[in-house]
């Protein structure tokens, strides 16, 4: 089916093209991503879930990830059923992605979606750009789409591109109509695949030239909205699983004006997802920062107030 369903934000875890789509998103839910090596295990867990609902409100979306085809965990798939963290699990698996296009995973993945609860979310090889070509992904995304929903129909399957390394003088970029794995849609799953789309963004001070200074909205981003204009049309939910604004350079700015001014603009974009980076110098809300992170008050008010216009 079509999302009609609202924005969802988190704080940043073989069929026919028949295939039925998952669960409507909700209008508006807001989560917390956290983890210190993108692994299950490494210090996403759903304790430090609940740390951050304690400084940024009732976060309702929790990314997990693992990198070898692990089921989900029991601390992830307890914090969905008890704390209503709903579970986003990003996996990648232990073939090749040439293997899983062929269907040697095929076991593993349906493993792990039968592991997962109805209606929540699940994304294979999250950010593939550096590790394969678009034709490699489209292919082993497709099947693992497929696979997925045979076992679990209600499952939400999204592919993730980190959106925020297609900048100008970017390797990965050419932008020339020629194609060759270099240009966005190259790696575009067709929307017969994908249940939403998700596009990582990342910005702060000491790139400047390369990103936006901060704080800006997500829209004054050009990478984002290359993204946007590539994928708005394709009849799919758009999701920011994974959002870090850092200001590292001198006097450290509040990250409340960009983070009001993007909802403005998300939530009349079709965007459902939205999940805020909590590492190194992206951290908001926290109780205790590591470093490179910083205090930010009104940005820490500015995500409260998206969380509270959150719906279950």
């Amino acid at each position: 089916m079509r999302f009609a369903a609202p924005l969802v934000v988190a704080l940043v875890t073989v069929a026919a093209a028949a295939t039925p789509a998952g669960a409507a998103l909700p209008t508006l839910a807001v989560g917390a991503t956290t983890s210190a090596a993108d692994t299950v295990g490494s210090g996403n867990t759903c304790a430090g879930f609940l740390d951050e609902r304690t400084n940024l409100g009732a976060l309702g979306i929790r990314r997990v990830f693992a990198s070898a085809g692990q089921l989900p965990p029991n601390d992830a798939l307890n914090c969905h059923n008890n704390n209503g963290a709903g579970l986003w699990f990003s996996f990648k698996t232990s073939c090749t992605p040439t293997a899983v296009a062929a269907g040697s995973c095929d076991t593993e993945i349906q493993n792990i979606a039968a592991a997962m609860p109805a209606n929540s979310y699940l994304t294979y090889f999250h950010e593939p750009e550096n590790d394969m070509t678009g034709v490699q992904f489209v292919a082993a995304f497709s099947r693992a789409y497929t696979v997925a929903k045979a076992v679990k129909p209600s499952l939400n399957v999204v592919p993730i591109y980190m959106s925020y390394q297609w900048r100008t003088g970017s390797t990965k970029v050419t932008n020339n109509g020629t194609g060759g794995d270099y240009e966005i849609q190259d790696w575009l799953v067709p929307a017969a695949y994908a249940d939403a789309y998700g596009f990582d963004l990342y910005w702060q001070a000491s790139t400047r030239g390369s990103e936006p200074d901060d704080p800006v909205a997500v829209n004054a981003d050009p990478r984002m909205t290359r993204w946007y204009n590539a994928v708005s049309g394709l009849g799919r939910p758009l999701t920011l699983p994974e959002w870090g604004i850092d200001d590292d350079q001198g006097t450290r700015a509040s990250r409340g004006p960009a983070i009001r001014a993007s909802r403005t603009w998300l939530t009349s974009h079709n965007f459902h997802i939205v999940a805020y980076w909590q590492m190194d110098n992206w951290y908001l809300g926290a109780s205790t920062f590591p470093a490179g992170g910083y205090a930010d008050p009104d940005g820490v008010a500015a995500y409260q107030e998206l969380v509270a216009a959150a719906t279950p």
